[in-house]
């Protein structure tokens, strides 16, 4: 199964990591919150210097010479027929037990959840972040980048945020990389 390959592999690489950090004499650190992250990054950036947060969208996980839309379709990259235009958000791909894991969308594999940072706006304008990236999908987006600009401006609030999103996105929200745990968890911000 492949997500017990996964969790085997983060364990030990969890396990690797943790006693390479105890042998340098440190604390064992496995998960580190991004936030912590950015700070540190922000507190060393150059001026002039724009920092860009990926902050809504399928998160791009891998990229490939190979078009994987055209593999599922038998075909060749260089006569692919365009199948992409077929599934504009990508081909779904599930677990042998029927749950969502991964997009394939054309060269690109995602996650098959939308991560969504929106409830991490005020920590991010607090941090300096200067850009949100937010992915486009098929439908929707205008509506999605008025809600954003909505909730940067502070003129709608988390709650009232989510609840004209919903709807809106691809797929249910994760946001679980921005606070170090395994990304398609949503914690409550």
């Amino acid at each position: 199964d492949i997500r017990q390959q996964h969790d085997h592999h983060r364990e030990r690489e969890e396990h690797r990591r943790g006693r390479a950090d105890r042998e340098a004499g440190g604390e064992l650190h496995t998960n580190r919150h991004r936030e912590d992250e950015l700070r540190e990054l922000q507190a060393a950036r150059p001026a002039g210097l724009e920092t860009e947060v990926f902050a809504y969208g399928r998160l791009p996980l891998a990229f490939s010479a190979r078009c994987f839309t055209a593999r599922h379709f038998n075909l060749q990259k260089d006569d692919c027929q365009f199948k992409c235009l077929e599934f504009p958000d990508g081909l779904l791909i599930r677990t042998r037990e029927g749950e969502e894991f991964l997009t394939l969308n054309g060269i690109q594999t995602q996650s098959s959840k939308v991560y969504n940072l929106i409830g991490e706006v005020d920590a991010l304008r607090e941090l300096g972040v200067d850009i949100l990236r937010i992915s486009p999908q098929s439908q929707h987006t205008p509506e999605l980048l008025e809600i954003f600009r909505a909730r940067i401006e502070g003129t709608l609030d988390v709650q009232a945020a989510r609840s004209r999103m919903a709807g809106l996105a691809l797929a249910e929200p994760c946001n679980g990389f921005w606070y170090g745990k395994p990304g398609l968890d949503q914690i409550a911000a």
